[in-house]
């Protein structure tokens, strides 16, 4: 499955990826309200970014009581039906990337889905620097 790929050594922390998400999947420059999180670590100019990596074994789905994420085999990425999301957070808290976010202003999840599983991954394209990249997990 394929998944975004993060190099720390070239982030600075611009946050372009994140706001580019929201207005694209959200309609507003929000970087709360986009399907990854890129976060300052320890140390001063040092990042980290959270992206679900797509796991084909998904504790996210497992955890989900009503079916709302599930592993899409045809697109290679774990799906998000929001339709079906209660907002139990039981995906949240299974999430072994901790990339599934909550925001008061939605009564769903925001997860990455790859950009509907398409070729091109907006967050990817609008780093300036290159520090995500879309990568192939052969397991």
């Amino acid at each position: 499955m394929r998944y975004i790929s993060f190099d720390p050594d070239r982030c600075v922390g611009c946050q372009a990826c994140q706001l580019v998400c929201s207005a694209v999947w959200q309609g507003v420059f929000n970087p709360f309200k986009a399907r990854l999180r890129v976060e300052q670590k320890d140390w001063y100019g040092v990042f980290e970014v959270s992206v679900c990596r797509q796991h084909r074994d998904a504790p996210c789905a497992e955890a989900c009581p009503t079916g709302a994420l599930y592993a899409d085999e045809k697109r290679g990425l774990v799906a998000f039906d929001r339709k079906k999301c209660d907002g139990c957070g039981l995906c949240v808290e299974a999430c072994p990337e901790k990339a599934i976010f909550t925001h008061g202003d939605e009564p769903w999840i925001f997860k990455c889905h790859l950009c509907g599983g398409g070729k091109i991954q907006q967050c990817v394209e609008a780093c300036p620097r290159q520090a995500l990249a879309v990568e192939e997990d052969m397991v």
